[in-house]
This record gives C-alpha cells, sequence and structure tokens, in this order.
C-alpha cells in the first residue's frame, strides 16, 4: 500500500500559483491546503446557538427537555453550517455529569438526557456549542443555570457562581437583530384535564411579521418556569478560529499517535479505521501538520465499533483519541447553604409529583421511531469482489493454508521464517505484487497473519478477494482479501497492543415528550394521577405562511398557575419569545 503521486500538471500548476504569494512549494500537500482552507471559511463566518429548555427547577432522575436553535452571527437566521450540538450538563463544582451529541437539521434539533438519580442538589450548568464553537471556548457559547434537587441527599444546596456573578466581568453583546411579535391567543382559566388551544398568528398590530417560524413550546407551574436566554447574551470577539471547522456533512473523529518510548519517531502517514460486520467499510486520514489525524463519520445515532490502526504499527505506539467535548470550562466557585422554608416547600411538591408519576408508571416519553435500515443491502467499500468463495460450497479442509491453496488461485498464503505472508498475483503481468494486500477479518484489518492462519475454517462463511489495484482516495490497495465469519463479529480474535476498538455513537437517540389525551371519556375518568411538573412540551411548532400554528393540550391534576413560554426564531432572524399564563382550577 502506498500513497498516489498527485499529477505533475496539477502540481506544476499549484507550484507556479501559490510562489507568487511566495509560498514554499513544500506546503503544497492535500492536509495544508484543506486546513488553509478551512481556516478561511471559518474566519469567514460565525454562528451562535441557544436552548430552549422545558423549565429550570428538576428532581434529581427527572428529564431535561430542551431544542437547540443555531443561527447566523450576522443575519440572526436559521443557520445549516453545523450538523451537530454539543450539550453538556455541568455539576456545582464545573465538572461535567453528561455531554451528549444531538443532530441539528436546517439549524434546528431538539433533545433530552435523564438526571441521574444520584447527584447531589446544587445549581447546574446546562453549556451548548458546535463543534466550531470550542475554537472560542468558554466564554462563546450558550449557558444556562438549572436548580436540581435531590429528596435523599438532605436539605444542603450547592450554589454556583461564576464569571458572570463577578464584578470585573463585562458581558459583551453583539447588535441586536430585534424582536419578531407574535400573538398568543388563550384561554385564562381552565378545569382539570381540559383541553387547551393556543391560536398562535401575527401581532395584529404588525401584519409585516407574517412569515413561517420555527418555535417550541414548554408549559409549567408559573414557580419553575425558565427565562430567556437569547443569541445576543454572547458575541463573537473575532478571534480567528484555527483547529476547529464546521460540522457540515460529518462529525470529526481525530486521533494522536503517541509513544511508549518518546525517542521512537512514527513512521506512519496513514491511520486506518475499519468497522466490523460481514460488509467491510474501511476508510483513513492523513496526518495533517498538527500530528492529528481526523476521520468523518456519518452523521446519525447508529452504535459502532470502530477499529483504528497505525499504517505501519508496532506496540511502542500507543492511539489517543481527542475528546470530541471542550476541556476548557468557564471559571467558577460553589458554596453550601440550607434551603429556605420556601425552597423546601417548592421542591418537595416536585418531589412528591414525580415519586407519584414513578409509583403509577405514567410514561411521559418515548423513544422516537427510526427506520430500521438494517435489512438493506449494504455495499463493501470495494464493490463487487473478483473472488467470492463459499466454504460450505466445497469439502471441509483441515487449515485456513490448506483453503488458500485449493480454493483460491493466484493467493498465496505461506509462511516466511517465524511470520506469514501473503502474495496476489496481478491478473494482468502474471506476476506477484511486491506490495502485500489489505487483509480483513470481518472487515478488521489484521497486520498479523498468524491470526488468520490459527482462524478455524469452520468457523469461516466466505473469502472476498480482489485482484486487481484498488484506488481509494490518496490509497492503491494491492488487492484485497477479506474473510467474513459466520458470526461476522471478528469474534475470539484478540487486536494488538497498538488497535484501538472504540465503540461509538456520533449523535443521540431522540425521545419524544408524551402529553396524556383525555378525549377519551374512561381516560379522563380515570382514578390515576396526572401530576406532571412540566405540563407540555413541543420542541419543534412550524407556523403556516401566515404565521399562524394552532396547538392542542389537556391539563393535569394540578391546581394552580402556569405558564407558557414560547421560543424560537423567525424567518427573517428575528427572534421570539413569548409567555402567557393561565390557572387550573
Amino acid at each position: 500500500m502506498k500513497r498516489i503521486a498527485t499529477p505533475f500538471d496539477i502540481i506544476l500548476l499549484l507550484v507556479s500559483l501559490l510562489s507568487a504569494f511566495g509560498l514554499d512549494a513544500r506546503q503544497l500537500t492535500s492536509a495544508y491546503l484543506s486546513e488553509q482552507l478551512n481556516v478561511y471559511i471559518g474566519t469567514s463566518s460565525s454562528e451562535k446557538i441557544y436552548l430552549h429548555i422545558d423549565r429550570d427547577r428538576y428532581i434529581a432522575g427527572e428529564d431535561i427537555w430542551f431544542s437547540i436553535y443555531t443561527t447566523d452571527g450576522e443575519t440572526g437566521k436559521l443557520s445549516a453550517r453545523s450538523a451537530i450540538a454539543y450539550i453538556e450538563l455541568l455539576n456545582p463544582w464545573n465538572m461535567p455529569v453528561i455531554q451528549e451529541r444531538f443532530k441539528l437539521s436546517g439549524g434546528k434539533g431538539e433533545g433530552n438526557f435523564p438526571l441521574p438519580d444520584s447527584i447531589s442538589s446544587g445549581t447546574y450548568t446546562i453549556r451548548a456549542y458546535t463543534y466550531w464553537m470550542k475554537n472560542l471556548l468558554p466564554d462563546y457559547c450558550f449557558t444556562y443555570d438549572v436548580e436540581i434537587y435531590n429528596p435523599f441527599k438532605g436539605t444542603d444546596f450547592w450554589w454556583k457562581t461564576g464569571p458572570a456573578d463577578s464584578s470585573d466581568m463585562k458581558l459583551i453583546t453583539s447588535p441586536d437583530k430585534g424582536w419578531s411579535t407574535v400573538s398568543l391567543k388563550v384561554d385564562t382559566i381552565f378545569e382539570r384535564r381540559e383541553s387547551v388551544t393556543l391560536k398562535i398568528g401575527p401581532d395584529k398590530n404588525n401584519r409585516d411579521e407574517a412569515g413561517i417560524s420555527e418555535m417550541s413550546i414548554s408549559v409549567t407551574p408559573a414557580e419553575v418556569s425558565a427565562g430567556f436566554k437569547g443569541t445576543n447574551d454572547y458575541s463573537f470577539l473575532g478571534t480567528e478560529p484555527k483547529q476547529y471547522r464546521f460540522e457540515s456533512e460529518g462529525h470529526y473523529l481525530s486521533v494522536k499517535v503517541k509513544y511508549r518510548e518518546d525517542k521512537v519517531s512514527d513512521s506512519s502517514d496513514f491511520l486506518y479505521m475499519s468497522i466490523q460486520g460481514k460488509v467491510a467499510e474501511f476508510n483513513y486520514a492523513v496526518r495533517d501538520t498538527a500530528g492529528r489525524y481526523t476521520f468523518i463519520l456519518p452523521i446519525d445515532n447508529k452504535s459502532r465499533n470502530l477499529i483504528l490502526q497505525p499504517e505501519h504499527a508496532n506496540n511502542n505506539m500507543i492511539l489517543e483519541i481527542e475528546p470530541s467535548f471542550s476541556w476548557i470550562l468557564p471559571s467558577s466557585h460553589s458554596f453550601k447553604e440550607t434551603f429556605t422554608d420556601s425552597q423546601i416547600d417548592l421542591f418537595s411538591e416536585l418531589s412528591f409529583n414525580y415519586q407519584a408519576e414513578k409509583i403509577y408508571g405514567t410514561i411521559l416519553k418515548k423513544e422516537a421511531e427510526t427506520v430500521d435500515n438494517s435489512n438493506l443491502k449494504k455495499r463493501r467499500f470495494y464493490g463487487i469482489p473478483e473472488m467470492e468463495i463459499f466454504l460450505d460450497d466445497y469439502i471441509k479442509l483441515p487449515s485456513m493454508q490448506e483453503v488458500f491453496f485449493e480454493l483460491l488461485p493466484g493467493v498465496n498464503l505461506r509462511s516466511r521464517k517465524s511470520e506469514y505472508e501473503i502474495k496476489i498475483t496481478n491478473p494482468l503481468t502474471g506476476e506477484f505484487y511486491e506490495e502485500p494486500p489489505l487483509v480483513m477479518i470481518d472487515g478488521v484489518i489484521i497486520n498479523n497473519l498468524i491470526v488468520l492462519v490459527d482462524l478455524n475454517p469452520e468457523l469461516v462463511e466466505k473469502v472476498e478477494v480482489v485482484k486487481t489495484p484498488y484506488l481509494i482516495g490518496d490509497l492503491i490497495l494491492h488487492g484485497i482479501v477479506n474473510v467474513i465469519t459466520r458470526s461476522g463479529d471478528f469474534s475470539n480474535i484478540n487486536m494488538p497492543e497498538y488497535a484501538v476498538i472504540l465503540p461509538y455513537r456520533v449523535v443521540e437517540k431522540a425521545s419524544t415528550f408524551i402529553s396524556p389525551d383525555y378525549s377519551d371519556k374512561q381516560q379522563k375518568l380515570s382514578r390515576k394521577p396526572d401530576l406532571r411538573n412540566t405540563l407540555y412540551w413541543n420542541p419543534s411548532v412550524k407556523t403556516n405562511m401566515n404565521g399562524e400554528a394552532l396547538v392542542e393540550f389537556w391539563t393535569s391534576d394540578l391546581p394552580g398557575l402556569y405558564t407558557i413560554n414560547i421560543q424560537g426564531i423567525s424567518d427573517n432572524g428575528k427572534k421570539i419569545s413569548v409567555n402567557k399564563s393561565f390557572r387550573i382550577r
């Protein structure tokens, strides 16, 4: 395996062009050019992110629901530059308790995460940013403080204060892009388990505001309703991003190579990534000028086992996966106080409601249905093999060496001193390639062929072979051999020390908030209590061309004052924030 040389005429053209700007021709590598292009793109635009959170007080074990908005830093309109949002929950001591990624589409996303039931009572910070925004952390991101109470850990509460509370910290804001005026019509008094209808439309005094808007709606008891923190709460200060790009087409996974002995240098220009399974998936990354290898993964919620190996590997190497979440955290300090009587009353009520929901088995969420593509025929990265041998079609052979000798003409598996090697015959010349082929078991690259030799043929379903040279980007593979086992899971095979098996999911699976429907009389008369702390949550409401939308939900068994909180972005980039109250008696 080796790199394909760049065509001479293209090299000559690039050298002549960049020489005119004083650049050394030795800098003309694809990695260098890609880095420079990304720096230019990163400095020519910016984006902001904010969350609409269902409320600001929770009980340990409950779910936090949020809607995600990413906007263009200049226009305020929804931005499609980033396809992933990074959401964290930081505890009172400023350490991450939860770190999850969520998918964005056209600048909009949604998600939730369950709070651990073992966390301490205190102020927790929800932090959100995109991959590009990591260049400007800790200040350039969305943060919002919520209060979480654990009823099984006494009445002590850890309060957190951060830079915003310090007298020497000034909040820098960008020019306000304006607010969209939205009309919300709703009755003010409702009975228990009664239907509530929200009529959303443009302000009658300003018809110019009509147009499609993206909104999210939360309805909660007034004392726990979340406030608004929009896109003008922090600003781009002009710092030039250098490392992190926009994740528009895929998720960036970066790896560095470390060494057990510092004096030994790395000779690998490539890092290989394969995914175990009966259908071979293979990718590679080229080392950039910072010594980093970066893969681009598809943005989905599929769990994969990624196997990472250097091109020229030895046990002196250690692969270090760079964390996708940033460890650049804002400064803060915490202090402990005892709850006041009013706080105890509020959190006791929330805790009672939550415990009742658990006891009576009321389900407030379900995992969103996903399309199962597992039965769709996947394509091998090398396409249709030139040889495909099913072992069940032949008599049983005692060893893999016999399998190669008897069933795979032109593919030679032989011993060489204390090791083994595979040679493939070039079908055009009839001679063996000097370079070894890419050898895999269940799509996982095998450098030590003893693993293949020791494999029991009874465990093997088939062998696929590509004999002609195969090009993948900058790589040329002089043949491919993929041994596929019956289980397809690479079982009973130990990976070398320099390899990394990384279970990985790019974005979390979506869940849907369940709001009870009492249109059925039997359901309405049910004696099962309905004690929702979040009465209603809808992360995605889109108005029509006239700026109108109709939303319906049902009240619960809890009397009191409730707040309807609507947040969003209009099609012209203006922010939306509307609050109205009603009472359940």
